[in-house]
């Protein structure tokens, strides 16, 4: 019996680009294979371990056969929580307008599935976290891409988006701050962007996963503006639960019977044992230790540019959160990728491509996440400016 021709497969899949940065797992994995020692600032995740008291929190659910369903929103006890430390901020977010999902990524194809038709447009800035637009794709919309540069932190502005827009765009999808830049919609452009969302009938997916993991203070959630759009979290970065695959969306008013009925359908519900334990991240144990990791990133950040700059690096700005430096490396390669490869062959330092991150950017820029201790990225450095000097 002949196997089906791949050619039968959805027509979406012909159009998903590979991930670049898996051919630099990929060396990285060979090398450690060989007993080098690889300094890993590639992966998009946190170093420092999931709190204690949650991993006793998840022990203590599962032996009490914390194992079956939940509510499809989540458990009640999370979600008012949630409320709770989003109220400490001092925003009013209700606990039944709190999805609790399996990670951001199910929060993000959520939203876009409750937002998107076959061919609706949904606009997203260039350059992106390269999963975004898949969500988009996966329901049948179209990204319509906005291309941006330095001079407005990598984030569209309402300027264009009123000159870009088309009738066939319906939604707007931000993150706020961005993966790979680390950069912030600023304040009063945010706002206008909101304001256009709600003026042009427009939905609008704000991705705020690396909102905790902010180095300046004056930024804020966009739900201090409106409560009249998605806003998508996680306890991923801020809370050190990548594994545990748990995030949220916060859900507008208007849209809240559906998606909460679409999500029934498309999750059933989240891991029952890691909701519990998530109810560890609001006590005092937890938190002090995520505000200390964010500190302690903040102090890498500051470790790091300058350094970069000394190599010949160009950073364009500092990066407003999250745990990536994003910077051309223009005066050093034309060819990131290259660059990449080069690198971690030569010295065991993985970093990423900018290609996976960008369509209209040359191919000279990088993305560098400091998700190791400083004594790891001062050696990663050493090595890199002995790479670039030679």
């Amino acid at each position: 019996m002949k196997p089906i021709d791949p050619r039968q497969l959805a027509d979406r899949l012909q159009t998903i680009p590979p991930f670049h940065v898996m051919e630099v797992v990929r060396i990285a994995e060979e090398l450690e294979s060989r007993g080098v020692d690889v300094i890993h600032l590639e992966v998009g995740e946190p170093d420092f371990p999931t709190s204690s008291s949650v991993i006793e929190r998840a022990c203590t659910a599962l032996e009490a056969g914390k194992t079956r369903y939940t509510d499809s929103r989540g458990v009640e006890r999370l979600r008012d929580a949630l409320s709770a430390w989003y109220q400490s901020h001092g925003l009013d977010v209700p606990a039944r307008r709190i999805q609790i999902t399996t990670g951001a990524s199910a929060g993000l194809l959520l939203a876009s599935a409750a937002t998107t038709n076959p061919g609706d447009g949904v606009l997203m800035a260039d350059p992106a976290y390269p999963c975004n637009p898949r969500f988009v794709e996966a329901v049948g919309g179209e990204v319509h891409w906005i291309t941006t540069d330095v001079t407005t932190q990598f984030q569209p502005t309402c300027k264009v988006l009123e000159a870009e827009a088309t009738a066939n765009d319906r939604t707007l999808m931000l993150a706020h701050p961005a993966n790979p830049t680390g950069q912030a919609v600023p304040r009063a452009e945010l706002e206008r962007m909101i304001h256009w969302c709600l003026t042009t009938h427009r939905h609008l997916i704000v991705d705020e996963i690396y909102q905790s993991l902010a180095f300046n203070d004056a930024l804020c959630s966009s739900l201090t503006i409106s409560d009249q759009h998605f806003v998508v979290g996680s306890f991923s970065k801020y809370f050190n639960m990548t594994g545990w695959r748990l995030g949220w969306l916060v859900i507008p008013e208007y849209a809240l019977e559906a998606t909460q009925r679409l999500a029934q359908h498309l999750f059933i519900c989240a891991p029952s044992f890691a909701q519990e334990a998530a109810l560890a991240c609001f006590e005092s144990e937890a938190l002090q230790e995520a505000e200390m990791h964010r500190r302690e990133l903040k102090a890498r950040r500051d470790l790091l540019i300058p350094r970069l700059e000394a190599m010949g690096f160009q950073i364009a700005a500092e990066p407003d959160g999250a745990f990536y430096v994003f910077v051309d490396a223009s005066d050093i390669t034309s060819e990131s990728q290259q660059f990449c490869s080069d690198l971690i062959r030569k010295t065991g330092v993985a970093i990423t491509p900018g290609i996976d991150f960008s369509r209209s950017l040359p191919p000279t820029w990088l993305r560098i996440a400091y998700t190791q201790p400083v004594d790891r990225l001062l050696e990663a450095l050493e090595r890199m400016a002995r790479f670039i000097h030679d």
